[in-house]
């Protein structure tokens, strides 16, 4: 089969749909139950929080496809990237809402409402903006979890309740606006002043967490908190079995073993090395020589996708990009169970005294470019990388440049 006449299982480009969602089963077990209480009138907040490539975005999804179709919720998921300020959060919650509610048969007595601050945009279809003005914005921030029950009382007649995902919280944990703001509305609602069947999930990294629970030490106590990690290697087996099978595909084990391995647990790995495989390979049947091809050409597109912005010129000397291969190459045999560390030393007699020389300078920079850090619970000189998307992502570029060796000799 032309390549142009397939079709790839992988999703790379975009969170997993929810159909083909796989290895959370244990966080879903625990906690859909609580999207099922919220609508008793006792809402329930969300945090999950994850380092980058965990699949938080694609957890949350699944969520808010579970809350409405199971639970018939009114679901909203706004995209929150690079906001900082609460203005503007409030006003894409609002406009998000509105464009839910838009989609259904029922929206005009609610739209109305809103008719002198919103304008709609013909885009095959239509596409309300929302423009409060000042006023009209401060009843909005004050006056939250009253607008929220309006707009559930609203449509209590047509959906079971409300389901709101604010999607990447990392610009609003820099100043301390939201953390309080959250904490008043989290209050309000949980007081009995009014009863909502709402649900609010958020998502960030960790550190961002904990600069809202450093702002507010109240904030934490507030949520049901999901910590997504790693998968487990079982899981991304079965991953990859269940995908590759049902297109008809048989896995060798060197190739499953590689696939797994270099994936490190990282769902959007598993999507990219999948891809990356899916498209190496041309027959029935997934050998190791199709496993490595595909994970060498998935590497480009994790570092575009995901590093090239922080590796700068100043850290892709070949210096530093031997030291970078050799710390990939010593990943490749580490327990993924385990947070992998290094020392300078570990790598003394795998580098050049050039290479060597070039250490101390190459660690420093890391460091400022946030690719490394200082590992918790150690001795100063102990690193740890800040996403095991860097490791991967080296150890990757390190079998391509073996790879292109041996094609020389």
């Amino acid at each position: 089969m032309l390549d142009n006449e397939k079709k790839s299982p992988f999703q790379p480009e975009m969170p997993v749909s929810p159909e083909k969602f796989e290895g959370r089963e244990e966080i879903i077990e625990k906690n859909l139950p609580f999207i099922y209480q919220s609508l008793q009138g006792h809402p329930t907040h969300f945090f999950i929080k994850g380092k980058r490539g965990m699949g938080k975005t694609s957890l949350a999804d699944y969520f808010k496809n579970m809350a409405e179709i199971k639970y018939k919720m009114l679901t909203v998921h706004v995209f929150n990237d690079g906001v900082h300020n609460m203005d503007s959060l409030i006003q894409q919650i609002v406009e998000r809402l509105l464009n839910e509610i838009n989609r259904e048969t029922w929206a005009e007595k609610i739209l109305k409402t809103f008719k002198k601050h919103v304008k709609s945009v013909e885009f095959f279809s239509t596409k309300i903006e929302f423009h409060p003005d000042d006023e009209t914005m401060k009843f909005l921030k004050d006056n939250f979890p009253f607008f929220l029950e309006e707009i559930i009382d609203k449509i209590n007649h047509e959906k079971e309740g409300l389901f709101i995902i604010i999607d990447d919280i990392n610009g609003l944990s820099e100043t301390p606006e939201f953390a309080n703001w959250y904490k008043s509305f989290a209050d309000t609602i949980s007081t009995g002043i009014i009863e909502l069947p709402l649900v609010m999930l958020l998502t960030t990294y960790p550190e961002n967490a904990q600069k809202l629970y450093n702002f507010n030490p109240s904030f934490n106590r507030l949520f049901k908190h999901i910590e997504v990690k790693g998968l487990r290697y079982f899981e991304v087996e079965d991953f990859f079995n269940k995908i590759f099978r049902h297109m008809g595909m048989n896995v060798e084990k060197e190739a499953m073993d590689l696939m797994v391995r270099f994936s490190s647990g990282l769902p959007n790995m598993m999507q990219e090395i999948g891809d990356g495989v899916f498209w190496s390979n041309n027959d029935n049947t997934i050998s190791k020589d199709d496993a490595l091809k595909g994970i060498i050409r998935s590497g480009e597109e994790i570092g575009v996708k995901y590093l090239q912005t922080a590796l700068d010129k100043s850290i892709r000397s070949e210096n530093y990009l031997n030291i970078f291969r050799a710390l990939g190459n010593d990943f490749k045999e580490h327990d993924l169970t385990v947070e992998y560390t290094f020392r300078k030393k570990d790598f003394a007699n795998k580098l050049t005294d050039k290479e060597n020389k070039a250490f101390s300078k190459f660690l420093s920079r890391a460091k400022e470019l946030k690719i490394i850090e200082y590992a918790e619970g150690y001795k100063s000189g102990v690193y740890t990388f800040t996403n095991n998307l860097y490791p991967i992502y080296f150890l990757i570029q390190y079998l391509e440049y073996e790879n292109n060796l041996n094609k020389v000799n």
